[in-house]
Formats: structure tokens, C-alpha cells, sequence
């Protein structure tokens, strides 16, 4: 996987982005228009335009840097906002409920990591993206093309995973990667959590955020609601369900996907808890490459979903003191992790 290094201003980051990934990005909006937004394209266009609309308000540099991509990969702005949207969008078509991803974080080394698990197509569309604001800040993330924000690290020690959790429509708000891209813009946790906090959020989902000095905060969103996770002595895990009191919300839709997450995250919880006091990327890999429930694995082998394969697309691991990410191409159980540094 080769890395893309994006360096400047807003308009100059979005613009390198756009020409440089053009290709890829264009298959990247093949595929969510014609596969997963059912080429609803006037639908699409309408809810693009509104969320660059919310995240103009959020942030204007993300706007402008939406506007230059846009305009770097020969494409209508509404097209690459919709991307950056395309969570919120799929719950609105209620397209989401595939039971992806696993996250856990190990303070001892301060070792964060993640199994991303969607469409087979997404596989090759991969993108590894370097960051370096004219500050001087760096964000180093393993990334769709065309989107600005995902799961990555910076250069303060700071490292963002995600999971998706289903849920009902929201009203249109900041989408949760442009959440994921202002939490890597930010120097600490508490300013990451600060900007969540403020923000007119609408997404349902899990944000686990973690540190090299070991401090990590795991934030449940539901639509406009948020709440933190109090894990006591164990050890972070988050699969696709909720573990704070949000799940005692009455007006929560059934997830037909609950076995399965549930099955990850007490598999997962089980070997966190058998770790000594020293885990790191080792032990980290060996849990994200687990497969020993046959049904429910933490890796995930592509398996018929609809009119899709759905699995493991990338394995993803942080070592946040050095600055480093591990990131696969496809499942963890059977491809290297190649190794990219922020130094």
C-alpha cells in the first residue's frame, strides 16, 4: 500500500487529495451509488447538499477542503460531501446492519487497533493518507478514498477507532467522519471529547479514543444523544451494540445483528482478560486474527450478505509512542500488516 501525503492549507490538502486519489475515487462513488445508495441520485444529491451544510457550520476548513477534493477529482461537491456522509446516508436508506468491526485498546503498551469489516469492494479502494497541516500537525490514517476522516493517529500520540452501531434516522448533522477527522485534528483527548460534545452530532455509533500516556475515553453516540462507556477494571472492547445506558433507551430498534456483536465483543472481552500486564501489537494482532467461534469471529471471512461479501476488509493497529500504524489489506488471519510511520 503506498501512502498519500497531503501537505498545506485546507484548500491545498483537499485539492492533492482529490487529483491524486481520482481514480480510486471515482470507484469509490461508483460503488456507494450504484450498490449502496441504489443510484438514488437525486435523493443523494439533495442530502450531500445538506450535510456540506452542517459541515460548513462544524468547520469551514473542512468545507473548503470537500470543495478543493472535489474539485481535484473532477467531481461535483454534493458527490464527495455524500461520501464523506455516507454513514448517515445508509441509515437513512436503512442500508446498515452487517455487524462490523471490532476495537480494543491496550494501555500497557498503548496499543490501539481495529478490525474494519464492510463490502469486498472496498478492499482494493484502501488508502493510506499522510496529513501534515502548515502548523506543522500530522495525522497518519488508513482511510476510504474521498473521505477526509477515519481511523488513524496524529502526531500529538492521539488515535481514533470507529464502530458503526444501527439505528433509525436522525436529523442531518455533522456526519461521524467528519467527527473522526476533527478528533485527529485535535491535540488532546479532552479536546477531542469537547469538540463531540459540541457539536451538532446525528449518528449512531462508537468513538474509542486513546492516548500514549494511556488515558482513553470510549464515546457512544445515538443520534443526538451521547454518552460515555465505564468499563471499571476491564479492559476497552467495543463491538456494534451499545454498553452504556443508551441501551436502555426505549425508542432503540432492534439490531438483527445483535447476536453477532455480542458474540465478538465477550470473545473479545474473554481474551483481553487473559493478557498480561505488558500486551502490546502481538498480543493485539493474535485477538483482531481471532476465529475461534466458527459463526461470530472477530475476523471475519467474506461471507454472502445480500447482494454482497461482507468480511474483514482491513486490520488496523496503532502504536501510539512510536507513532506508527499497522494496517492490512484484507483479513488479518491471512495478509501481513505493513507498517507505516508518522516520524
Amino acid at each position: 500500500m503506498d501512502v498519500t501525503v497531503l501537505r498545506g492549507d485546507p484548500e491545498e490538502i483537499g485539492h492533492q487529495h482529490g487529483e491524486r486519489l481520482r481514480k480510486q475515487i471515482a470507484l469509490n462513488w461508483q460503488f456507494y451509488s450504484q450498490s449502496m445508495f441504489n443510484n438514488q441520485l437525486a435523493f443523494i444529491e439533495n442530502y450531500g447538499n445538506q450535510y456540506l451544510r452542517a459541515i460548513k457550520t462544524f468547520s469551514d476548513e473542512y468545507a473548503i477542503e470537500i470543495a478543493a477534493l472535489a474539485k481535484g477529482a473532477q467531481m461535483p461537491t454534493w458527490q464527495i460531501a455524500a461520501l464523506n456522509a455516507r454513514t448517515e446516508i445508509l441509515h437513512r436508506l436503512n442500508s446498515i446492519s452487517i455487524g462490523e468491526c471490532t476495537a480494543l485498546y491496550l494501555p500497557a503498551q498503548r496499543v490501539l487497533g481495529q478490525n474494519w469489516d464492510w463490502m469486498s469492494q472496498s478492499e482494493p479502494l484502501i488508502a493510506i493518507l499522510k496529513i501534515e497541516r502548515a502548523d506543522g500537525h500530522k495525522i497518519l490514517q488508513m482511510t476510504e478514498p474521498g473521505i477526509i476522516g477515519k481511523i488513524g493517529l496524529n502526531s500529538k500520540g492521539l488515535g481514533v477507532c470507529l464502530n458503526i452501531i444501527p439505528g433509525r434516522q436522525s436529523p442531518v448533522a455533522v456526519p461521524i467522519h467528519i467527527m473522526l477527522r476533527a478528533i485527529l485534528d485535535s491535540d488532546t483527548l479532552q479536546a477531542a471529547t469537547d469538540k463531540l460534545s459540541q457539536a451538532a452530532h446525528g449518528s449512531f455509533s462508537n468513538i474509542l479514543m486513546a492516548d500514549n500516556s494511556g488515558d482513553f475515553v470510549d464515546i457512544e453516540l445515538s443520534g443526538t444523544d451521547m454518552a460515555t462507556v465505564d468499563y471499571g477494571d476491564r479492559l476497552p472492547v467495543h463491538t456494534n451494540h451499545f454498553l452504556s445506558h443508551l441501551k436502555d433507551k426505549p425508542d432503540q430498534p432492534t439490531n438483527p445483528e445483535l447476536e453477532n456483536s455480542m458474540t465478538r465483543h465477550k470473545r473479545g472481552t474473554a481474551l483481553t482478560m487473559q493478557l498480561d500486564a505488558i500486551a502490546g501489537i502481538p498480543q493485539m494482532q493474535s485477538i483482531l486474527a481471532n476465529g475461534d467461534d466458527p459463526q461470530h469471529p472477530i475476523c471475519r471471512p467474506y461471507k454472502p450478505r445480500l447482494e454482497f461479501m461482507v468480511g474483514t476488509v482491513s486490520s488496523v493497529m496503532m502504536d501510539l509512542p512510536s507513532r506508527t500504524l499497522h494496517v492490512t489489506r484484507g483479513s488479518p488471519a491471512q495478509s501481513p500488516y505493513e507498517q507505516f510511520s508518522l516520524r
